[in-house]
This record gives C-alpha cells, structure tokens and sequence, in this order.
C-alpha cells in the first residue's frame, strides 16, 4: 500500500515538474518573439545633429527597438534620412518624425558669439542654450545681465587656441531673427555675452 501511495506521489511530482518547464519554455518562447522577433531598426545619430542641419549630410547608426504601433512616428532604419532638423537631435536617441522637415528651417538666423567666458560642458554642438549679456556702460562699468534669447541652438563651436583659448570661444548659435537685433547690439557695444545651458 506504501509503495502504492509513494509512487502515485513521485507521479504527481513528476506532472508538475512537467507543467512548470513547459510553462518556462512557453514564457521564454514570448519574451523572443516579443523583444527579438517583433523588434524594428530605427536611426539615430551618431552624433549630435545640430537644429538646420542636412539629415542627408549626417553620421547615422541603426538599432533596434520594439515599439509597437508608435515605431511609425520614428525615422526606420530601412530609410535613407533626407530632410532637416527641425531642432538639436541628441547622440543616440530615436527620431521623431515631428523633429524633421522636408526644406531648411528660414525661420532661424545664423549668429558666431564670441564669448570671453569659459563655456560649460554641457554647451556643444546641439545642444539649447540660452543668450544673456551685460550692457557695457561708462567708465568700464557694466549693467545687471539681461536675457536677451530664451532658447537658442548650438550649431558649431570653435576653441580658440594660444594663452587665451578658455576665455575666449567662438560659439555659432541659430536664433529667432526677432531677437538678432538685440545680440547684434550687444556684440556692437562689446558687452560681455554669456551662453547658458537651456533646462
């Protein structure tokens, strides 16, 4: 009778050992499916791609993702990139189709700041920045600093080399043509301007 019950038990465990492994190997056979089988390749820039610039003329890499019905609002990878960025495209980050337009934004100007302020880190190419100055006054006094551009775009920036090379940077900028005039003046006037990483 021992032997009876034993054994019906061993069968019992076995069964159930046989009903968890085929319920592993089912959720394993999904978890492929769902992030291998059913992933996309998408671009994304192997740079920072700076607002304005040529897609076209871009460094640019392919990964995969799985995004489900919101991969169409993204650059596929099976696309050739043509357009322009419509703002800053970060290293590595998906594209939004928002983010790009068939014709070269006319809406921005093209400003070279220099800048006698060393920059942060955080100020490169593509990345948003805001424009602040200090309007030169008489006797080598300056005024409170002013916001003159809430958000502009880092299009290029070049380091000047020699004894002075941290203190004084060209910084290639893309801003609203209504705030130009206001930079213009403060570049005129030899006041200070100061870049700050946009939050």
């Amino acid at each position: 009778m021992s032997n009876f019950v034993m054994g019906k038990g061993f069968k019992a465990k076995k069964s159930t050992t046989l009903v968890v492994v085929g319920v592993l190997l089912l959720a394993a056979l999904i978890s492929v499916k769902v992030f291998w089988l059913d992933q996309q390749r998408y671009l994304v820039p192997a740079q920072t791609i700076p607002a304005g610039a040529n897609l076209a003329q871009a460094s640019w890499r392919v990964v995969p993702a799985n995004l489900g019905s919101l991969g169409v609002g993204y650059l596929s990878g099976t696309t050739t990139p043509r357009g322009y960025a419509l703002q800053p495209l970060p290293v590595n980050n998906l594209v939004a189709r928002a983010s790009v337009v068939a014709t070269a934004p006319s809406a921005l100007s093209r400003l070279v700041i220099t800048t006698k302020t060393q920059l942060g880190r955080s100020v490169h190419a593509g990345s948003r920045v805001a424009i602040w100055s200090a309007q030169r006054l008489e006797n080598n006094q300056f005024d409170v600093p002013k916001r003159l551009v809430a958000l502009a775009s880092v299009a290029r920036v070049t380091k000047a080399s020699g004894v002075f090379a941290s203190t004084n940077q060209q910084v290639e900028v893309l801003i609203d043509p209504l705030q130009t005039p206001a930079v213009l003046a403060a570049m005129a006037s030899d006041s200070p301007i100061f870049l700050v990483a946009a939050q």
